[in-house]
């Protein structure tokens, strides 16, 4: 039986170039040291595009903090190999629920829609279940994410550009699931045309808030995006900082 694509191996090649803004890369690594965390882990870390930069500017404050990654796709390791050559990030290539080293931690990350590709919500909640008992007393978990209206078409199709690439998205989403299947097709300046495939399964805020709970952990703070702009009803994304209470 053939076996679907994964996020990693469909987008490696070109994730860096398409998802690396940045202003918001600045933005998270400012966030994420004001929690000041000596010992970091990410999941779904992908190519280091935030790994990298924040164990440099955490380092340059405390030359003694660790960073590590997890990730179940050895294309967006290799990348992050390739740019890793002063070992700034520890990684782990394993499914990020089950493959979490013991901790503890102070800080565990996933972001840019990370925790979604856990297709089944069960396994979402037992990835911040996990995360929560690898945190120290007073640790974070800091999630971000998209948010989606319930009243979302049920279909569409967005057409971009990204550097040289044209790229259409056609996706289709189930409210009642949270279940969204799209297709990434991109045309390069070499005249390549690639389709990626791309399955998660959404959850809102308030769902994610009802996972952390049931793991120990209780919401401290929730912006629209890594700037620390405020929260509201027309948020597109949010970034949830979690705190741990055992």
């Amino acid at each position: 039986m053939e076996r679907d694509v994964t996020y990693g191996a469909a987008f490696a090649d070109v994730y860096d170039e398409w998802y690396g803004d940045d202003d918001e890369l600045a933005a998270a690594v400012a966030l994420l040291s004001q929690l000041r965390p000596r010992r970091v882990l990410e999941l779904g870390v992908g190519t280091g595009r935030l790994a990298l930069p924040l164990a440099r500017a955490l380092r340059d404050a405390d030359p003694d903090t660790r960073v590590t990654g997890v990730d179940e796709s050895p294309e967006m390791l290799a990348v992050l190999a390739s740019k890793n050559s002063a070992g700034l990030v520890s990684t782990i290539e394993g499914d990020m629920v089950d493959s979490q080293p013991a901790g503890p931690f102070d800080l565990v990350v996933l972001s840019y829609n990370t925790l979604f590709n856990l297709t089944h919500v069960d396994k979402q909640a037992r990835c911040i279940a996990t995360a929560a008992r690898r945190l120290a007393p007073g640790g974070r978990l800091v999630v971000e994410a998209c948010v989606i209206d319930d009243a979302a078409p049920r279909h569409g199709t967005t057409t971009m550009r990204r550097g040289d690439w044209t790229i259409v998205v056609d996706s289709t989403f189930d409210a009642a699931s949270g279940a969204m299947a799209s297709t990434t097709t991109s045309t390069h300046s070499d005249g390549r045309v690639v389709a990626r495939p791309t399955r998660i399964t959404y959850s809102s805020p308030q769902r994610i808030d009802e996972m952390c709970r049931d793991a120990g952990l209780a919401l401290e703070s929730r912006y629209s995006s890594w700037h620390m702009t405020a929260f509201d009803g027309d948020a597109a994304r949010h970034v949830s900082v979690y705190r741990n209470l055992r």
